[in-house]
Parts: structure tokens; sequence; C-alpha cells
């Protein structure tokens, strides 16, 4: 939660990642900006023993003797300040002993617990933040190292948000340039390339055989493009599974539906062994390998599709966005040696889920058919 002080609106500071040493350089510098928000930062760049600096930092014009602590420098400013009143000086003191007061709070609030540990018993801000300086912020060979090997193990894996870990790699180049080594952007570029996701290996891939070098953005550029694919092309394949899910497969027709008609059982079953099968308008029988009969669950105006099948027969006139009356004299072979005429031929839009319509070409129209449509394919 934002903070207010005179007047102003301060960032919340609840949340920053507490110093382990490895992150010094970016936690010092967002403590430091929130200290000159709070106009406090003086406490850090001005000795202590500067009684004149301290004061005049506070004061606007006051000058005056040294002491070596920060109590000593509230005494100075209280006891030996030429040039201002004794109030002033008082008030210079006091405000300068709570401003280091809430700096030493808020460093040691943002520490892991050995470093809590360790600076807990110092009182001068000033001294914690230069130890600190000091120890972590050393432009030093075992710093260039530590950065450039955090940059080479950098690695991408498929369960995390792809931008979320290209963010973290444009930081780690950030850290290894912040230490004055230079690298070409054509090498960030490319090792990024080899940190892709296993997800990735095929788009990686595709990427090598370019022949242009491409910079940072723009292979960023091209991934977003391409997670913008992967994510439309994982809604079509969940849109295809939700239809196959309610698919009723079926290869043939029922095996008690013409049971006790006599001598006509026989020839059925093996009718039915054989699946449906259409009949040509020159006589020739083909033979329907596989039928999924797409059937109405509740209401009649609802339909459910089979999208492999390329072969579709409806009973029903209505549907049909577009029909034309049947003159070759085709027929459908049914399951019980019986022959029906198709009467027509047209198109037929199917509404599916997320707005999309299917639409299937060359349905044929049968009305002696019991369901209201048969997909297959022959």
């Amino acid at each position: 939660m934002a903070s207010v002080r005179s007047g102003k609106v301060l960032p919340d500071r609840s949340k920053l990642e507490s110093l382990d040493g490895s992150n010094y350089h970016r936690w010092s510098q967002k403590l430091f900006i929130f200290f000159e928000q709070l106009e406090v930062d003086y406490v850090l760049t001005t000795a202590a023993a500067d009684v004149a600096a301290v004061a005049e930092a506070v004061a606007g014009n006051v000058a005056g003797a040294v002491a070596g602590t920060v109590a000593g420098a509230a005494r100075a400013v209280a006891g030996a300040v030429t040039g201002a009143t004794t109030t002033t000086a008082v008030a210079a003191a006091d405000k300068f002993k709570k401003d280091n007061k809430t700096i030493h709070e808020h460093l040691l609030n943002h520490m892991n617990n050995s470093l809590f540990d360790f600076f807990v018993t110092k009182k001068s801000a000033k001294i914690m933040w230069d130890t600190l300086e000091s120890r972590y912020g050393g432009d030093d060979a075992g710093r260039k190292k530590y950065v450039v090997g955090k940059w080479l193990q950098f690695q991408m894996a498929d369960d995390k948000s792809i931008m979320d870990q290209v963010h973290e790699y444009k930081n780690l180049v950030a850290n290894v340039l912040s230490e004055g080594m230079k690298m070409c952007e054509i090498l960030q570029t490319n090792l990024l390339l080899e940190k892709f996701p296993p997800f990735w290996s095929d788009y990686r891939n595709h990427l090598k055989h370019k022949k242009k070098d491409l910079t940072l953005q723009e292979m960023i550029s091209h991934m977003r493009i391409e997670k913008a694919n992967k994510q439309n092309d994982k809604l079509s394949s969940q849109l295809v599974n939700s239809v196959k899910a309610n698919l009723i497969e079926s290869s043939g027709v029922n095996k008690d539906r013409f049971k006790g008609k006599g001598k006509q059982v026989a020839q059925e079953r093996v009718q039915k062994n054989k699946g449906f099968q259409f009949k040509s308008p020159d006589g020739r029988i083909e033979k329907i390998k596989d039928i999924v009969e797409a059937n109405l669950v509740e209401n009649k105006s609802d339909w459910v599709l089979d999208t492999r099948a390329y072969r579709h027969f409806c009973s029903n006139r209505n549907p049909f966005h577009e029909f034309h009356d049947s003159t070759d004299g085709e027929f459908v072979f049914m399951g019980n040696s019986a022959t029906v005429e198709v009467l027509g031929k047209g198109k037929i839009l199917l509404k599916l889920t997320f707005d999309k319509t299917l639409s299937l070409s060359d349905v044929l129209y049968v009305p002696s058919l019991r369901r209201n449509l048969i997909s297959g394919s022959y």
C-alpha cells in the first residue's frame, strides 16, 4: 500500500526483495530513489562528522564544527553553530537524527536474516550504506564473473510464462553491460535463441534457417507473435476435442432392430457386418467403411458432428442452406436390404461453439432415414 508524506504519494516498498548480496545493484537503486522521494537521502551522502554540511543540507544556512558520530554531529549542531540561531541548530540536529533512524529502519527491513544480524547493532545509516557498497558494489573481477555466469546459465522452461522469462533474460544482459563488458546485440539474440524451451524447438530451428540476423528486439517481437499463434492453435485443438467428445460411433445398425422377422434375419445379420453402403447411379455398390452417426441429444435444432467424415446424409429438408433437386437417380442401400432414393443435394451450415460455423457440402437429402444426420467415409 502506498504511503503519504508531506502531501506526496510514495510507492509501496513492502514487496521489495530482501538484500542477499547477489541483487545489491538493483536493490540499492530502488531504495535510494525511495529515500530521495522521502527527502532523506542527504543522510547517505553527507558525512556525519561534517556538522556544517549536515546543518546546511537541512537548514540551508548553517555552518559549524566537526564531530565523530551521529550523536556528536547532533551535539555540534546544537552547540557549535555560527551564523544560525540555537533554535535552528536544534531543529536541524533533531531532523538529522530522525531521518537517520528512518533510513536505518528501511535498510534493516529489506535485508535477509544474516545481513540483518550483522547490521542491527550499527546506528549510522551512512556507515551501513558505505559498508554495503564496499562489500557488494565494488567493480571487481568476482562481480563480473558472477553476472556472466548467471547470464550463461539462463534457461527457459515450458511451465513458465515465455515473456516473463524474456524479461528476466533482458535483465541479465543489462547486468553484464552495467559491469562495463561489451557485447554485440547479435550475440545477445543468438544466445537467447539457444535458450528456447523444448516446446519451442521447431520454431527455434525455423529461425536458425533465416539468413538475416535479428536484433534482440526483433527476436522478442517474433516470439510475441509465435506465442499468440500457439495460443490460437491450443484453442482450436480444444474446440475439435470438444466436438469429438460428443460423437456417437456406430459400426452398423442395431442388431435387434429386425429381430424376429423370419427369413430376412439371417440376411440382415450378414448385411450388418458390412456396414452402410451407398449405391452409385451406375449400379456399383461402394462400401462405407467408417460410419459415425451424429444424433440429436435433446432438441432437433442442435447437431453433433464428426468433423473427419466427408459423406453426409440428412432426412430433414429445413437445415439446408443451399438445395438442388436430384436428377441423377442416386440411391442409398440400407441395412435392411432396402434402397431409398436421394431426392436432393445441398449445403448445410452447422453452428459450433465460439461463434464458429462449419459448412457441409454435397449433403444428400434422404427423407426415409431414421436419423437426422448421418456422416461417414467410404
